[in-house]
């Protein structure tokens, strides 16, 4: 049985099942996630030939719900996170098999013949990877850093040169009176709103974004981070402290043992005692110390990522016709 809504909100029952039966779907594609890109994407593209299409497939044994954003004007298909921020793409199903992934997205794909199809950032142990792997090309890195048992065993683990940088970081803070300190905020304990604020226009001013107070409020409104990491069911968030001014914080969603984390950024004025790296020291402690093993930094591989120990892995894409891969 097929069924097609533009409403995710009537999916909710069904997308929250499938979420509690299948522990490998990411926590980049609960319910929560999505509901608010796609009110997001609404509100954006009210006035445009996009519309987002949610198709709940059920054949008695397993149900699979597919998103996809939609013009039939252009004849164009996409995935979600062409229009917001989703730096793992993939769908909702209860069964991993690839048979069957591939046989629902026959089922849907088949009412779009002469379609463009365009997804990009595909998780490469996702479902979508191992049912459509010989249609997708590379489209870019991610990184991840795999936890040792101990702290001292993850600085072991860096190179000499990147373990003195980090001393010289410490040394700094020491030297200069900076008394830090690590927050961590998460469902149960939520951050103040106040302290949230601070944290995004420190994301802000890294991205030399400007304006008038309403002119961040509404690009704030625009982007589903801004909601979603503070929000949604799983979700951490660390802030490096000095005294009441956070000077750098990370935020995203724990599952599985793993923290992945969409967002980490630093205030400027702090650069000279490498405010980013000092985090990721910290948080590693604590994460270690619950026995999280995965610190995943996600999309894009800058170098601070590389030199604290990260590994690549990759995104991929599909861009191709729709009956190129039927």
């Amino acid at each position: 049985m097929l069924k097609k809504t533009h409403n995710i909100i009537s999916l909710r029952k069904e997308w929250n099942e499938i979420c509690s039966v299948n522990h490998q779907i990411l926590p980049t594609q609960h319910y929560d996630y999505y509901r608010y890109l796609w009110m997001i994407f609404c509100w954006k593209n009210l006035l445009t030939h996009w519309n987002i299409v949610f198709y709940n497939i059920d054949d008695g044994n397993n149900r699979c719900i597919i998103p996809l954003a939609v013009n039939n004007k252009r004849k164009k298909i996409k995935g979600i996170s062409y229009f917001g921020r989703l730096d793992y793409e993939d769908i909702i199903s209860f069964s991993c098999e690839p048979s069957f992934i591939h046989q629902c997205l026959r089922v849907v794909l088949s009412q779009y013949m002469g379609y463009h199809i365009f997804v990009n950032n595909i998780y490469e142990n996702g479902q979508l990877f191992c049912a459509l792997k010989k249609h997708l090309s590379f489209d870019r890195n991610c990184v991840a850093i795999e936890l040792p048992d101990s702290y001292e065993e993850y600085i072991d683990g860096l190179s000499k040169h990147q373990r003195q940088n980090i001393r010289t970081s410490y040394n700094r803070l020491q030297h200069d009176d900076i008394d830090i300190q690590l927050l961590t905020f998460d469902s149960s304990h939520h951050i103040p709103n106040h302290l949230w604020k601070l944290c995004l226009k420190i994301y802000e001013r890294r991205g030399q974004e400007s304006g008038n107070t309403l002119q961040l409020w509404w690009k704030r409104s625009q982007n589903a981070f801004s909601h979603i990491l503070h929000n949604v069911e799983g979700h951490r968030i660390y802030v490096l402290m000095h005294k009441n001014t956070p000077i750098a914080y990370m935020a995203g969603m724990v599952k599985n043992n793993c923290f992945y984390v969409p967002r980490l950024s630093h205030e400027l004025n702090y650069n000279k005692y490498s405010p980013g790296i000092v985090l990721i020291c910290e948080t590693v402690k604590v994460l270690i110390a619950e026995g999280i093993h995965t610190l995943d930094l996600m999309r894009g591989e800058e170098p601070y990522k590389l030199v604290m120990g990260g590994n690549i892995h990759k995104n991929y894409k599909l861009d191709n016709k729709v009956t190129a891969i039927l």
